[in-house]
């Protein structure tokens, strides 16, 4: 107990060193991102009912050059990027395409 109250006055008399700064001090600083502009303004790419047919006949058994043509035609409907790597992904985004066709576009498969 002797010991406990000797440490205990010991920090009474020594306090530690106060702490720099406040807490805004020390919140990280928020970084600004600047959009710069194009050279030159790019034309939003919009499939025809062609394209769109196309995409999801190749859907069936893509192979490596289609794949930009898939992952570009799926991107402009749906703004989300096509995932080749993830079967269960392919399946799903399939099924949206088809959903589309059929409902919004009333084609018949």
């Amino acid at each position: 107990m002797d010991r406990l109250e000797k440490l205990k006055l010991n920090s009474i008399e020594n306090p530690g060193k106060p702490k720099r700064g406040c807490k805004s001090c020390k919140k990280p600083k928020e970084v600004v991102v600047e959009k710069l502009p194009l050279p030159f303004e790019l034309e939003p790419y919009i499939p025809s009912v062609e394209d769109i047919k196309k995409v999801y006949i190749m859907l069936g058994n893509p192979k490596e050059e289609e794949k930009p043509f898939i992952k570009q035609v799926y991107e402009s409907l749906f703004n989300e990027e096509f995932d080749f790597n993830c079967r269960s992904c392919v399946h799903t985004q399939t099924r949206v395409l088809k959903n589309y066709i059929t409902n919004e576009l009333k084609i018949k498969l």
